[in-house]
């Protein structure tokens, strides 16, 4: 009896020193049969604000889409610095009001203290947080927000995946005077601070060719009635129009430049192509164009086409640029974090400052001292305003 204890004892301890020297092992994901991180790897939360309800909802729940999704994929095959870090969301919704956005920052820098924010597709939102970002020491990557301003702010908290309206301002302008030989461009833009910031810059791109808009038309958001603007614009005899705002409104003026009978080309900034654009403008969107970064769905590369087939299986819909830089926020993220090993704040901070040529599928990343990391633009045609359809001009 003695000597059958003796054996069991001896089995138990060689398989307690099996356990302590192979460690904890990772975890199966039955659903994709990939290795999850192990149980008790670190979580590093992210702060998530945006417009999740309110006229601006579509792009924000876009950019909660593409960062879950880019969360889900990197926990499934293992984590982050060989399963030490998971990553996990707070999502909170501003309602695309910017004291709101405060007061979230608020409650994630000091209640939740989570490691690192991102948001939002509305730029008013950053521009309010951007104080709170140097205050606490945290670092902030904007997905999609494209107002200059953020990082011409001086903050050195803050990181920008897109490219900026400096490049997108430009691509449009150039394209309609040198590619479609307009010369009496009317720009019509919403008056809050991305309309403004945009008119801005073409207005400056306008001199350097010695030109200038025939007609300069505002509105204020959740404007739906633009006759008024767009007769005037008829009568400057404008043969393009720049269209420089949010999409909400953007499906409506193209709608009824076309009822007017308004003979121009009319050329769309990045805003105003998403969220339900195509279902606000419909058949009147055929024949638009539009600029935006890296990615279209009319991308046909092997990295493109098998993004967007994955991402409709999980969500059930296909990918826009907003869900595309939201995914790339979190990867260059995930990226920094391998980088410095750690989940401390300015461990991250610095770590993403030294981030170049990061292949993305929006495009290459590298940030410059400002925090702006966007380098490509594509310029693009609506083939098909019922479905959506376009056609790439160039990238």
């Amino acid at each position: 009896m003695k000597k059958w204890i003796a054996i069991l004892c001896a089995v138990a301890m060689l398989s307690l020193l099996c356990l302590t020297a192979c460690g904890t092992p990772a975890e199966t994901d039955e659903a994709t049969g990939t290795e999850s991180a192990a149980t008790d790897a670190e979580e590093i939360t992210i702060g998530v604000f945006g417009p999740l309800t309110g006229t601006m909802a579509i792009g924000g729940t876009r950019q909660q889409d593409g960062i879950s999704y880019a969360i889900e994929k990197i926990n499934a095959n293992g984590g982050l610095c060989d399963g030490k870090y998971t990553l996990n969301a707070i999502f909170e919704d501003t309602e695309g009001n910017s004291e709101n956005a405060v007061t979230i920052m608020n409650k994630f820098l000091y209640k939740d203290e989570v490691a690192c924010t991102m948001g939002s597709n509305n730029s008013p939102e950053v521009l309010a947080i951007l104080d709170m970002l140097t205050e606490s020491g945290t670092p902030h990557i904007v997905p999609s927000g494209v107002n200059m301003a953020i990082t011409d702010s001086g903050c050195q908290w803050v990181f920008r995946v897109t490219a900026t309206d400096v490049v997108y301002s430009k691509a449009l302008l150039d394209y309609a005077v040198d590619t479609l030989g307009d010369s009496k461009i009317a720009v019509i833009y919403d008056t809050n601070d991305y309309g403004v910031g945009g008119l801005n810059l073409l207005k400056g791109y306008m001199e350097e060719r010695g030109m200038s808009f025939v007609a300069e038309e505002g509105y204020t958001t959740g404007t739906k009635d633009f006759t008024a603007s767009l007769l005037k614009i008829q009568s400057a005899g404008a043969d393009a129009i720049i269209l420089w705002g949010n999409y909400t409104e953007g499906g409506q003026i193209v709608r009824q430049v076309k009822e007017i009978g308004i003979d121009a080309d009319i050329l769309l900034s990045t805003g105003a192509t998403i969220g339900n654009f195509f279902e606000l403008a419909g058949e009147t969107a055929t024949g638009c164009y539009g600029v935006s970064s890296g990615f279209s769905p009319a991308r046909t590369d092997e990295e493109a086409v098998n993004f967007i087939k994955e991402f409709e299986e999980a969500k059930g819909y296909t990918p826009d640029i907003n869900v595309v830089l939201a995914y790339d926020a979190v990867n260059v993220l995930a990226q920094a974090i391998e980088n410095c090993g750690s989940s401390d704040r300015t461990a991250i901070r610095d770590a993403l400052r030294e981030i170049q040529d990061f292949h993305a599928i929006s495009g290459t990343v590298s940030f410059n001292e400002n925090g702006d990391g966007g380098q490509d633009c594509l310029l693009f045609r609506i083939t098909d305003g019922t479905t959506g359809e376009t056609e790439i001009l160039a990238q």
